[in-house]
């Protein structure tokens, strides 16, 4: 496992006496080691240089656990974490065409609620989720997935694409988004990204409540423990790189 965790996107090959002086153990040994593993099929052996790379099964068992560890499965944790916190309902949605899909939620305890069932697809001009979902794609992007005029859905709806990019603009200078009164009247929301270890945004984590529990002027408040989840959620997930910006 120490020979493998010398490798890395700088360093794609190594050889004997390189791994030995970083592993400070005999060349021998280290010889043995690499013969071995590339016997086992987990390195490759350059013919030319005899220099080691990493196999192609190696990236197969790597594909796999990527597929063993379930986004929603760890998304739940910090939702319910989320929903624990604040009282209010969290959601984890993903983006699907010009739409959030929620694909795991934890409900409000309290008698009130919003409602965030698994399954449910929701425009992403009006919600939370989906601003964040769309902030940090390219205009280009934005513009190819939304017509220049969006259906009015609530009083407070953004309807003008220039206008939504703008929004957009300053859901990637805060680092989250809200919407209040833009979906339905009576919702309120703030969401923040969730990246994968590339950086990509592969999800949003929100929490949605009725405007009477959360005034305007106060959804900034709400943001830091969706931030402190979606960050959470971002670093499980192998994100190393802070607030996204």
């Amino acid at each position: 496992m120490r020979v493998l965790e010398l490798f890395s996107p700088t360093r794609r090959e190594i050889g004997v006496s390189e791994a030995a002086a970083d592993l400070g153990l005999p060349k021998s040994t280290i010889s043995r080691w690499l013969s071995t593993m590339a016997t086992a099929g987990f390195l490759d052996r350059d013919p030319t240089s005899s220099r080691y790379r990493l196999s192609t099964r190696l990236g197969v068992l790597g594909v796999l656990a990527q597929d063993s560890t379930s986004l929603q499965r760890l998304a739940l944790v910090e939702l319910r974490w989320l929903a624990t916190t604040t009282e209010e309902t969290s959601n984890f949605a993903v983006l699907v065409g010009a739409e959030a899909l929620n694909v795991a939620a934890v409900e409000s305890p309290r008698p009130i609620i919003q409602t965030g069932w698994v399954g449910r697809r929701l425009p992403c001009y009006a919600t939370a989720a989906g601003k964040s979902l769309l902030a940090w794609r390219s205009v280009t992007q934005i513009r190819q997935l939304l017509p220049k005029r969006l259906p009015k859905l609530a009083s407070r709806t953004i309807t003008d694409i220039d206008d939504l990019i703008e929004e957009l603009t300053q859901v990637r200078a805060r680092g989250y988004s809200a919407a209040w009164g833009e979906l339905e009247d009576d919702l309120a929301a703030v969401a923040a990204p969730v990246r994968d270890h590339t950086g990509l945004v592969v999800g949003a984590i929100s929490i949605g409540a009725p405007v009477s529990r959360i005034p305007k002027q106060k959804l900034g408040s709400y943001s830091e423990p969706v931030l402190k989840a979606a960050n959470s959620l971002s670093e499980q997930l192998g994100y190393r790189g802070g607030r996204p910006m």
